[in-house]
């Protein structure tokens, strides 16, 4: 039996040889930010869910002040606007974003802003920059932001008092969204330590991860518990449980595991039986990253280790999607009506119609296939309801009316064709006979249906010689190169030279040398070369 101080120093040991973390920041999930910072856990949930960023480097940089455009990044986060929304939102105020070089998130945010009323079109020509640079965004401009993303009407007229010092400080305009705030209890009455608001302090990425934390509550009263500050509670030690979670990290015979709900760190019995593959083995073959069962004993002593690598999987439709004591959670509901809730593991990888998401992005309704042990999700693979696809097509079936796509994180997907599906190809109405292997698409998908398909042709060139010739309504025309052969529709206006005179696809014969020009899989001009 170990001590709760000899276990906490086992932890840090462990978090600080597996990661090359400072000894400082212990299990903390940031180089730069320990677990016992006053933060720490509205960042940790924030970076999680994807309504925040931190850097490459490892950090956060909770002290670093936030500039305005990022403040509007992060902020109308909140609204989780879909793609399409967001491009129709952006075309709209196009000509005053063309005036700054500002990268595509900090436009879209400005874009949006403008669009829901955070800022005004002289707010951002004059105010936004500030000597050059993006000027710091204050504690009464997220206020406000906050305030009218969370569903504030117009301001009422009246007289506001509060609590605050430096009250004389606030302007009168901005208020009553301070006073919604306080209301909504994302703002304390009370102010800081001295009792002041400070209008007009610029805002640290601290502070303003604990104001999105606490309005992102508000968006969906069913999503969040405000977390307690720090000092997490001990569980209570029971005589003996069973545990289901992943090893993340390991030193000697301390291992940190990840039940889907916390972190928390283990020791092995020295009598510790460990099994994988059904064969009984030693230590040395516990490895991070393996899914364990485990019979634990007081003092989080493992008394027994089975490592199943057996995953499950799990479809269906998303109903719920739950954070509560500062675990993240989904409930699906499968095509045959079982329902089943799935914590998620901090490391899930999620995918939303082909592009790394965040938990945020899905949504209720979305279809979702979930690889899970037991019942902690490891990876969420999502096709949304609405939204836009990018990829490339893949294939055709012309009869099941089926689209084959690529999407950007190289999965394929089928897409239904309905009769009210629109398609474009080139930027002219076409149909899906038209369409062609290696397109580069987008498609629009509203209420789980195929909305529109927009195509565009991808040029290339290929060379071999001719296998097949396949004259009909829609010919055809095989190469090979090395023994590899590919196969190119051939466009009724394709251009073909054989002999240095136009020709048509009678003059091509069986191993004519030939050079293609190409869009996409049709060729679009042939030219007979000598034999190489």
């Amino acid at each position: 039996m170990f001590s709760q101080d000899y276990r906490r120093i086992a932890i840090l040991l462990i978090i600080l040889m597996a990661s090359n973390v400072s000894l400082v920041y212990g299990d903390s999930m940031f180089t730069d930010m320990a677990e016992s910072h006053w933060a720490y856990e509205y960042v940790k949930e924030l970076v999680h869910i994807g309504l925040m960023d931190s850097y490459e480097d490892g950090t956060f940089r909770p002290n670093e002040v936030v500039n305005i455009a990022d403040a509007l990044v992060y902020i109308t986060r909140l609204l989780n606007l879909s793609e399409e929304e967001i491009h129709k939102i952006r075309l709209e105020h196009e000509y005053i974003l063309n005036r700054f070089d500002l990268s595509q998130d900090r436009e879209d945010a400005i874009a949006i802003a403008l669009d829901k009323g955070l800022v005004t079109e002289a707010f951002v020509n004059n105010n936004l920059f500030s000597k050059g640079d993006l000027r710091p965004v204050t504690k009464v401009d997220v206020s406000k932001y906050i305030a009218i993303v969370l569903g504030m009407g117009e301001p009422e007229e009246g007289i506001y008092a509060f609590l605050y010092k430096d009250t004389a400080q606030i302007p009168e305009r901005v208020r009553p969204y301070i006073k919604f705030l306080i209301d909504k209890g994302i703002l304390d009455s009370k102010g800081d330590g001295e009792g002041n608001f400070n209008p007009n302090q610029p805002v640290t990425r601290a502070v303003l991860a604990k104001m999105l934390y606490l309005a992102y509550s508000q968006m969906d009263e069913k999503l969040v518990l405000i977390p307690e500050e720090m000092e997490a509670t001990e569980s209570a030690l029971v005589d003996e449980y069973d545990l289901t979670g992943i090893i993340t990290a390991r030193v000697d015979k301390f291992l940190i595991i990840d039940d889907g709900q916390r972190l928390d760190s283990y020791q092995l019995d020295k009598d510790a039986k460990i099994i994988i593959d059904d064969i009984e083995r030693g230590e040395d073959s516990i490895q991070v990253g393996l899914n364990i069962k485990a019979v634990v004993h007081d003092g989080n002593i493992i008394k027994k280790l089975v490592v199943d690598n057996d995953l499950d999987i799990f479809s269906g439709v998303i109903h719920n999607i739950s954070l509560q004591n500062s675990s993240l959670s989904i409930l699906v509901e499968s095509m045959e009506g079982a329902i089943k809730t799935f914590n998620i593991s901090e490391d899930a990888h999620i995918s939303l119609n082909g592009k790394k998401a965040y938990l945020f992005n899905l949504k209720e309704g979305d279809w979702v296939k979930l690889e899970a042990f037991d019942d902690i999700a490891l990876k969420i693979t999502g096709e949304g309801k609405d939204g836009k696809v990018e990829g490339r097509v893949v294939d055709m079936d012309l009869d099941g009316r089926i689209l084959l796509v690529e999407r950007e994180d190289e999965s394929t997907y089928e897409y239904s064709i309905t009769n009210n599906t629109t398609i474009y190809r080139n930027s002219n109405s076409a149909s899906l006979e038209e369409l062609r292997r290696k397109d580069v698409i987008v498609l629009t998908i509203s209420k789980g249906e195929l909305e529109v398909i927009e195509a565009k042709s991808v040029p290339g060139i290929d060379e071999g010689y001719i296998k097949e010739i396949l004259i009909s309504a829609s010919p055809k025309l095989t190469i090979s190169d090395q023994g590899e052969e590919r196969e190119y529709f051939i466009s009724p206006k394709a251009l073909i030279k054989k002999d240095e005179k136009i020709a048509n696809l009678y003059h091509l014969r069986l191993d004519d040398y030939v050079r293609l020009n190409l869009e996409s899989d049709e060729i679009m001009a042939i030219e007979v070369l000598e034999k190489r």
